[in-house]
């Protein structure tokens, strides 16, 4: 297009038409001075009647990126996050870290310093348009996405918005990364590119080898005691009952790690979490979508078992180091892999009917070892003080829908929640291990699907890094009421493990109070929702937990954030 052309807008309204064609609808943002074109922009368009993204004021970038998270894990659809410059892009660096290790797909645009000193309405006004100026923003982040780009005058928006939200959504997906220099937001749109073409996002996934199927399904088919370990599958609805059918169909045991839920928990196939014993037992071992299937220092498969690894990137390529030996590597989702492993496997498994209604009956009577000793644990939680995070477990069962989405974050044991639908579960304790992401990932759940429950658990250290002011504020501002339930044994029990664990006989083993650990003296979490009008309640006393639960849920329903501050023992997580 030639320079002189006249689009009768800014770059700032042209970008965010970009993002509403795009399929963004919603942007959480933490403004800045760089904002200013773009609040200009949102004001000329509203005025106009154009159709833009929904910008949602969110008090600290760690809360933004973690509703982005939350949104794209119940929609399927991703949303950007805008931030202020270079302190607002190192505030979201935990959410980067934790979005490009979960594979999960956001826009993180960042304004720039306005980069000239005079010549421009968007020039440098303030000193602090100095100081903020780096010579490569993007290097503090470029480790954690896919793709990062400066936006440049003259350029189409629309192409480069396009390009950025197709290789977020390419397998495996992820986050990128633009910065927006003021100036060029602030600069008239010279150059309107070319309209968006009718498709999907993203490229097409890598559909698996077929002759790579038909040599896993050997290696299973002569297998006794085939072993599926899942990760990231628990994000798709298709993976979910796929997994299911295979297992069920063919006797296979599934167990999970990263805290996951990759079928359902009332499948007789599901052992729950991995243990070192599914190790001794298992002679084929198929790992689904997981970076980190087992840790080698403490257990791992039998010498002589087979191994498979199979996932969109199944090798890690992004992780620095990870020496998993395998049999056999086969690149492919779990949505396409699963359903074709399970054919080929009909075909082969026909005639060792005895040896699979065998094993069958072998899976069953492990399952139901492991229900006995939940409920044991159960039966001597629903009376121990301080409370067992497994009781907390037990009374979110007995008061959440089929369809309640859970954001665990060190609040509750995996095992002890009963999930048979998929897309109920968010998080862990985040991907890449940036605490304080679960309640505003809940948040985010919440306005994907605003007709479904959302409890958020979270440890009593990990309610602190999630900016709790800053969550409930945008909860009551949104009308997003979710409940948050903490589990507060004062102290960061995954800093007390891994010293007892690397040092069984040291000073740390034998101590009931430990350096950089102790959370003691508790606040009293419960007040902080309050000054949003929200409902908070301590709890200490395991028999009043399941009406307190029942309180919150329905302070919930009027309309209001929750938090209930549940003390608790040590562990049991």
């Amino acid at each position: 297009m030639d320079a002189s052309t006249k689009t009768g807008e800014t770059v700032a309204e042209a970008y965010l038409t970009a993002l509403y064609d795009q399929g963004v609808r919603h942007v959480f943002a933490n403004g800045g001075t760089d904002f200013a074109p773009i609040i200009e922009a949102l004001l000329q368009t509203s005025d106009a009647g154009r159709k833009v993204p929904n910008f949602v004021t969110v008090p600290h970038e760690n809360v933004a990126m973690a509703m982005a998270s939350g949104y794209y894990n119940v929609t399927g659809t991703p949303a950007a996050v805008m931030v202020h410059v270079t302190v607002g892009t190192a505030n979201a660096l935990c959410g980067i870290m934790n979005s490009y290790r979960g594979r999960i797909p956001i826009l993180l645009a960042a304004g720039r310093t306005p980069l000239t000193e005079t010549g421009h309405a968007g020039s440098r006004d303030i000193g602090i348009h100095w100081s903020q100026e780096t010579f490569d923003q993007a290097s503090m982040l470029r480790d954690y996405v896919k793709w990062d780009y400066e936006l440049r005058a003259g350029q189409p928006v629309g192409t480069i918005v396009g390009r950025a939200l197709d290789i977020a959504m390419t397998e495996p997906k992820g986050p990128v990364y633009m910065t927006l220099p003021r100036e060029v937001l602030g600069g008239e749109n010279l150059d309107a590119g070319p309209k968006r073409r009718d498709r999907a996002l993203g490229a097409t996934p890598p559909a698996p080898s077929l002759d790579a199927v038909e040599r896993a399904a050997d290696m299973i088919a002569a297998a006794t005691r085939p072993l599926i370990i899942g990760g990231y599958a628990d994000g798709s609805a298709e993976a979910f009952f796929a997994l299911a059918d295979l297992a069920e169909t063919h006797a296979i045991a599934v167990a999970q790690v990263m805290g996951g839920s990759t079928l359902p928990s009332s499948s007789p196939m599901n052992l729950g979490m991995v243990s070192p014993e599914l190790f001794d037992w298992a002679d084929c071992i198929i790992v689904l979508e997981a970076p980190v299937p087992w840790i080698p220092k403490t257990a791992g498969p039998k010498p002589d078992a087979k191994q498979i690894h199979i996932g969109s990137d199944p090798l890690f390529s992004t992780y620095p180091h990870r020496g998993y030996e395998m049999d056999l590597s086969i690149t492919g989702t779990a949505e396409q892999t699963v359903p074709l492993l399970n054919e080929i496997l009909a075909t082969k498994l026909g005639k060792k009917s005895d040896a699979v209604e065998k094993r069958r009956a072998e899976i069953l009577d492990m399952r139901q070892k492991t229900e006995d000793a939940r409920a044991k644990i159960l039966s001597q939680a629903q009376s121990s003080t301080p409370i067992h995070p497994g009781w907390i477990a037990k009374c979110i069962n007995d008061v959440k829908s089929a369809d309640t989405i859970i954001a665990n974050e060190l609040g509750v044991p995996g095992a002890f929640l009963d999930l048979d639908q998929p897309g109920c579960l968010l998080g862990g304790g985040g991907s890449a291990g940036g605490l304080g992401s679960s309640i505003g990932a809940g948040l985010g759940a919440k306005l994907g699907a605003p007709d479904r429950q959302v409890i958020t658990t979270v440890g009593d250290g990990s309610y602190m890094f999630n900016v709790p002011t800053a969550c409930h504020f945008v909860a009551r501002a949104e009308n997003l009421p979710t409940l948050t339930i903490i589990n507060n044994n004062s102290e960061w029990y995954a800093v007390r493990r891994a010293t007892t664990v690397m040092y069984p006989e040291g000073r740390a083993a034998k101590s009931n109070t430990l350096p950089v650990v102790n959370l003691a003296p508790s606040p009293n979490y419960e007040k902080i929702v309050e000054s949003v009008d929200g409902y908070g309640e301590k709890v200490e006393d395991p028999a009043k937990l399941p009406a307190a639960m029942e309180r919150a849920m329905q302070a919930v329903e009027d309309g209001n954030p929750a938090v209930l501050n549940v003390v608790t023992q040590a562990g049991g997580r």
